[in-house]
């Protein structure tokens, strides 16, 4: 029986050592074991554009977008014989790539999309090679991208930064990014309507990288900030007249009728509250938008309070107190209120 077992042992130990050892490099599988290069590292120029953004997740805190990836690099384990192919071009697949890196001894250069959250849909990838050993890998593919910087404080007056970011998997010491502009930026038909998009910036940077080593990392970083007239229109100026009316109500003599009014108006900003609060993002903390309404909302519910403390204060035969301290409410207290809210709001929040 011992001799059975470590037979079998030998035998599996054999098996194991014969497979190669595969990493995903393009999407695609590549050799993990590398050497050194004795002509420092391999430069690879690198382009990422983004067609279109799919949608902008504030809660989650994440974005969709289609993007185009173009990595272009030269090495003479790839070049070909241009008059025994009968072509200065070869287009082929990623699998096929992968077995003509594998006869040439070629370790493919694995990256990683390091902000890509969930799978990564590829609409379409190819690899053009050239007779001198360069190689251009174009990929269009759509992900969710992660979106950590987000920050609604200032919503809606808020101006956000997105990220796409490609780590090698080996280190800087074998790899190196380079930009590529004019391969760059952001498309022209983006399909998004709430944000408007702008300077888009490509870079690259060392960090550490999985190999717990300095690695390359190239970044598309852009900025976007909201269509404010939405926002003012259907946001701000509805609640700007609520208020209006609110202060209205000061003017009528009858205080029976100004309780009725202020009820009335405090309903109709219930609803507004309501109304808008599937639009509003739910998030762990306070945001501009948020601060307004509740302040605006705790003022003109003591407004209501107030009418009935001069009601009361009527009932009592002190009407002329009561007008007195009416006449203060109208010219000085109900706006300074309101002005110095919204001034501290803009203050702390903007």
């Amino acid at each position: 029986m011992r001799t059975l077992a470590f037979l079998t042992i030998l035998f599996f130990s054999a098996f194991l050592h014969s497979i190669p050892a595969q990493a995903e490099g393009f999407g695609t599988k590549g050799y993990s074991e590398i050497t050194p290069p004795d002509g420092g590292p391999q430069e690879i120029a690198v382009g990422i554009k983004v067609d279109q953004i799919t949608f902008v997740d504030q809660q989650a805190e994440n974005y969709g977008a289609v993007i185009t990836l173009v990595m272009r690099m030269e090495n003479p384990l790839l070049a070909f014989d241009e008059a025994e192919m009968g072509s200065d071009i070869m287009s082929l697949t990623i699998d096929e790539f992968r077995e003509y890196a594998r006869d040439r001894k070629f370790n493919i250069p694995i990256f990683l999309l390091h902000n890509q959250q969930g799978r990564r849909f590829v609409q379409q990838s190819t690899i053009i090679l050239r007779p001198n050993g360069q190689f251009t890998f174009v990929e269009r593919f759509s992900a969710t991208m992660q979106a950590p910087h987000f920050n609604f404080r200032r919503y809606p007056f808020d101006t956000q930064t997105f990220f796409v970011e490609i780590m090698s998997v080996f280190p800087a010491s074998h790899v190196t990014y380079v930009p590529i502009e004019e391969l760059s930026g952001l498309g022209d038909l983006l399909g998004e309507e709430e944000w408007i998009l702008s300077n888009p910036q490509i870079s690259t940077r060392i960090v550490p990288g999985p190999t717990e080593l300095d690695t390359a990392q190239i970044q598309l970083k852009f900025s976007a900030k909201r269509h404010v007239q939405y926002y003012l229109l259907r946001f701000m100026l509805p609640l700007l007249i609520i208020l209006f009316v609110s202060w209205a109500t000061f003017f009528l003599e009858e205080y029976r009728r100004r309780i009725d009014m202020a009820n009335a108006n405090l309903l109709v900003f219930v609803a507004f509250n309501f109304a808008i609060s599937t639009s509003l993002p739910k998030l762990g903390y306070l945001t501009f938008l948020d601060s307004l309404l509740a302040g605006m909302f705790l003022i003109t519910g003591s407004m209501v309070i107030v009418n009935i403390a001069l009601r009361r204060l009527k009932l009592m035969d002190r009407e002329a107190l009561a007008r007195k301290i009416d006449l203060y409410l109208v010219v000085w207290v109900y706006p300074l209120i309101y002005a110095g809210f919204t001034f501290w709001a803009v203050q702390f929040f903007l």
